[in-house]
């Protein structure tokens, strides 16, 4: 099983090639790696805070299509998709991403670094941390009016400035 949580940009995992490209991340042309993850007998679990998909790197275009794809993933069946509400209050402040594998290893992604973290203690608190943002996340149709709310904005914004 993986558990991802993302407070600012969207998972490496669920971004498009042009997201990947304006990120900047290294990521760019490796869609197919990927889907090829995302195809995989892994359980994944996907929570991003509203503001993921908000926030986007350069110009925006590349957005139209990033919520796009988050929403088409969202029907895997071995993918749940939630975001939580910017509405909600969180019983902590999300700093960072990070991805848990299993019970046994997390990663954190800084700007200079990935740390992975196999203290057991460790990778529990992040378990902990993990399900209380999960309790705050929408999934299904509601995470999905949160996307389609998200790509109107866009449209809106992206008309406005243009």
């Amino acid at each position: 099983m993986v558990r991802v949580f993302e407070s600012a940009v969207v998972p490496g995992l669920l971004r498009t090639a042009e997201y990947a490209a304006e990120f900047g991340d290294g990521l760019a042309g490796g869609e197919s790696e990927r889907l090829a993850v995302l195809d995989g007998d892994r359980r994944l679990t996907f929570v991003v805070a509203e503001a993921v998909l908000r926030t986007w790197p350069g110009s925006g275009e590349c957005m139209r299509g990033q919520l796009a794809h988050l929403l088409a993933v969202a029907e895997r069946s071995n993918v749940r998709l939630g975001v939580v509400p910017g509405s909600v209050s969180l019983g902590r402040t999300p700093l960072h991403g990070f991805t848990v594998y299993d019970d046994a290893a997390v990663s954190v992604e800084t700007f200079t670094r990935e740390l992975t973290l196999t203290d057991a203690a460790e990778v529990g608190e992040y378990v902990e941390i993990f399900e209380g943002f999960e309790r705050a996340a929408v999934f299904g149709d509601r995470a999905r009016v949160l996307v389609e709310a998200a790509a109107r904005d866009l449209d809106e914004t992206l008309g406005s400035i243009h």
